[in-house]
């Protein structure tokens, strides 16, 4: 990915879809009445926070010098669970899990785009995190719903 107008709209694209995801985790976890459910929204919300405000920073520096910035990673760990609080979705979370599978799934492609389009070795290595991120995400989804990773 070349064109640096190009470059701008996907990060900007990518912004935009991690806001979007955010607002959804977070009224996810405002919804739920499971504490395992509230748990892993509100986990999920401060991971896709983290990656908005990488993009943003991402974004400013392109924008005004054509750098890119290195991103290690969140580092936002996911808390165990309690166990005698560990009970089963209702239909509703589950729900809602479904779509974040089908959310980070589109973030998962997403990210896979840009990096066939992306030959800058800094720009590549903050992709292919933000792109581990989202298969940790989708790992740990389907991990709750039952499915197999």
């Amino acid at each position: 990915m070349s064109d640096a107008k190009a470059v701008l709209d996907a990060v900007m694209q990518a912004i935009e879809l991690e806001k979007e995801t955010f607002d959804f985790y977070t009224r996810a976890a405002h919804k739920t009445f499971n504490p395992e459910g509230k748990r892993i929204f509100t986990w999920l919300a401060k991971t896709e926070e983290v990656h908005y405000l990488q993009l943003t920073e991402l974004y400013n520096s392109l924008h005004t010098g054509g750098q890119w910035v290195f991103y290690g990673g969140a580092t936002i760990s996911l808390e165990p669970s309690d166990p005698t609080t560990a009970v089963t979705f209702d239909t509703d979370d589950h729900a809602a899990l479904t779509i974040a599978l089908e959310i980070e799934q589109r973030g998962l492609d997403y990210y896979n785009r840009l990096l066939a389009q992306t030959t800058d070795p800094d720009g590549r290595s903050t992709l292919e995190t933000l792109r581990r991120e989202e298969e940790e995400h989708i790992r740990l989804i389907r991990e709750r719903l039952g499915q197999p990773a």
